[in-house]
């Protein structure tokens, strides 16, 4: 393979990160950190006589992971867990997609790992997760029930919700679609992101086109066949869709990934935009706080203190 300038590689894949942001795969927030971050990559890199794509290693990436920064205050720390999950984020997105534009055949992210900030066994996909997810749902010559799929889940549907969800609670207007809820979560509206939105109306024109003349939308399926089918059914179809995506952007070996993780991503976002618990549980239709921050592996509480001892003699 011909020697790729890092440079040069860090620019096309900059324009390409523009073009996903264009159609809606990439968030322009995430547009803005990701291409500042890997620009610091480049002079990092670039510091360390590290010119050419090929030369980045593992040790190279993992240093800058882990390099630390300096506070509000302006004094060098460690860098935080939030920050190196970001970097690792910024870097892995970095060499996914060059490997799509081919300019590199390896990626030295893929065995770096960090500590877990899940509290159980399913963790939220990280923001680079996401955005590929998206990128792998983009359909070429009709819209998909994996992308509706995928949309519904990034708006806050759980996979139990999404096998139920019709054309008629598409709002398209209003930017939202309904949740039905279910034996765990509330009937809501969850809103719907520039992307979300396309995908769904999109999907929704597909279906209405392709079904019996006369049938009602409250009748059509968004995310999975209209074919008849209980609760378990519905939601195996939903989970088979999400597995699909999350085998094409190759972490279905992760044991802590699951369709899950697409819903537990949407409400990590929104309490990373707001800081507020109460809106993420909102979002999944949860009403326990505790449940919504396991979900998102948030420690919203702290922990516990011992009493002070008294003073004096045991008695």
């Amino acid at each position: 393979m011909t020697e790729i300038v890092l440079a040069a590689a860090v620019a096309e894949v900059m324009a390409t990160w523009a073009a996903m942001t264009g159609r809606g795969e990439m968030s322009r927030q995430s547009l803005e950190k990701f291409t500042l971050l890997l620009a610091r990559f480049q002079r990092y890199a670039n510091a360390r006589q590290v010119f050419l794509l090929a030369e980045v290693t593992e040790q190279l990436a993992s240093a800058f992971i882990d390099a630390p920064g300096r506070t509000r205050h302006g004094v060098t720390a460690p860098a935080a867990l939030a920050t190196r999950y970001l970097r690792r984020s910024v870097l892995r997105m970095y060499f996914r997609t060059a490997r799509e534009l081919r300019l590199c055949e390896h990626d030295p992210t893929w065995a770096i790992t960090l500590p877990p900030r899940a509290y159980g066994r399913i963790r939220p996909l990280s923001e680079d997760e996401a955005i590929a997810l998206r990128h792998a749902a983009e359909f070429t010559d009709r819209p998909s029930r994996h992308a509706a799929a995928a949309a519904l889940a990034l708006s806050g549907g759980h996979t139990g919700e999404i096998g139920h969800t019709t054309l008629a609670d598409l709002d398209a207007p209003a930017a939202r679609v309904w949740m039905h809820g279910s034996s765990k979560t509330t009937p809501r509206w969850c809103p719907l992101s520039p992307w979300e939105l396309r995908t769904l109306t999109s999907r929704a024109g597909y279906v209405r086109d392709h079904a019996p003349p006369g049938t009602p939308d409250g009748r059509l399926k968004l995310a999975v066949s209209s074919q008849a089918g209980g609760d378990e059914q519905l939601q195996a179809r939903s989970c088979v869709a999400l597995g699909d995506l999350l085998a094409r952007i190759g972490v279905a070996a992760d044991v802590s990934v699951r369709p899950a993780s697409v819903t537990a991503y949407a409400a990590w976002n929104l309490h990373a935009r707001t800081g507020r618990i109460e809106d993420a549980a909102l979002l999944l239709g949860l009403s326990s706080l505790d449940r919504t921050a396991a979900t998102i592996g948030h420690h919203w509480q702290p922990a516990p203190h011992a009493p002070p001892r008294p003073h004096g003699k045991a008695n």
